[in-house]
């Protein structure tokens, strides 16, 4: 639920008094729930259990040679262009004095060999600059693949990162769904081993469905919005996601329950009058979310509504209470937490 909205619930004969409220006149229920409307928040969302994932980036020395000294061990967290290990460099100084010497000694030749010579120097410095091997990203040294004394190519997978600027969480939303779900829409992701709640966002969805146990399912990643304690994550994890569908703030709304149709198709509700009756209002819908409907012309804060049950679950609510049919009830008799509940969020 994102906004809870509070519902008093009172069981009570309607007043005999009125005409509108006597149940042997109207044909109406001998009892109702009344929620009190409120200036709140009316919501929906769908929630999706995921797996955190994060992108595992594979560290290749750009030179060969002999590790000199490793600097980084398994499980640190390292920044990007962070020195991770060393290669014996003493064969790429000579390489780059070599180089910069017979530039700098290429005053009597033609412009074009002396480009190719700038181009060696520039060369050689890179190749001497590539011994200190860095780190690509940001994240967690998943694997050290070297030590001391080592000798590594071009090709040698020497360290693996778990980037953590790609942590996100992959799921999966039922087709049912797929209608209410686009890239961009706010989610919450709870990871409960870790007591950690965290904003996130729909940031794909993919073009084509899979099937999980017969049914099928979109696949969907979100992403964490906010910098937080990222390292703490662990690629693998259950998350429970939660994607806002639905969010209005400072409307108007009530139960669906509450909405009953009238004459040509209008829709009514009945409000409670100051006397202890009721009136028929007739009311502008707007949108809605699984249980509430969004209330734009008819209501302000404040009026109280009333939920008619149906006949049967008029005499479930009152059998479940002990209350005999033709025995009147005051407001609040009942105690609270048990029976019927409406509402929504």
């Amino acid at each position: 639920m994102i906004v809870a909205i509070v519902m008093v619930v009172g069981i009570i004969f309607f007043p005999r008094q009125s005409s509108l409220t006597n149940p042997e006149s109207s044909g109406l229920p001998p009892v109702y729930l009344e929620y009190e409307v409120k200036s709140d928040g009316v919501g929906d969302s769908i929630e999706v259990v995921g797996n955190i994932t994060a992108e595992i980036e594979s560290v290749i020395p750009k030179v060969s040679g002999e590790i000199f000294e490793v600097y980084v061990e398994k499980g640190d967290v390292v920044e990007e262009g962070q020195i991770l290990a060393k290669i014996d460099d003493l064969d790429y100084q000579i390489a780059y004095l070599n180089a910069l010497n017979d530039y700098e000694s290429s005053t009597n030749v033609g412009e074009r060999l002396k480009e190719v010579k700038r181009l060696q120097l520039e060369k050689a410095k890179k190749n001497l600059e590539a011994t200190e091997i860095k780190a690509p990203v940001s994240g967690i040294v998943n694997a050290v693949n070297i030590s001391k004394n080592d000798i590594v190519g071009t090709t040698s997978v020497v360290l693996t990162i778990v980037d953590r600027n790609t942590i996100k969480v992959e799921t999966a939303v039922d087709e049912i769904d797929f209608p209410f779900i686009y890239e961009g829409m706010d989610a919450t992701i709870r990871i409960d081993p870790l007591n950690l709640e965290e904003p996130g966002k729909v940031t794909w969805i993919s073009p084509t469905t899979q099937t999980d146990m017969g049914v099928v399912v979109i696949p969907i990643e979100i992403e964490f919005t906010q910098d937080n304690l990222q390292n703490n994550l662990i690629s693998g994890m259950t998350a429970d996601v939660e994607i806002v569908t639905l969010k209005l703030e400072n409307t108007v709304a009530v139960p669906k329950d509450a909405i009953h149709e009238g004459v040509n198709g209008a829709k009514i509700v009945y409000k409670k009058t100051a006397e202890g009756g009721m009136e028929p209002v007739q009311v502008q819908t707007g949108k809605e979310s699984d249980n509430m409907v969004e209330i734009t012309e008819g209501l302000k804060p404040g009026d109280k509504v009333l939920i008619l049950p149906s006949k049967e679950e008029t005499q479930r609510i009152m059998q479940n209470y002990g209350i005999p049919f033709g025995v009147p009830v005051a407001p609040g008799a009942v105690p609270q937490g048990s029976g019927s509940r409406r509402g929504g969020f």
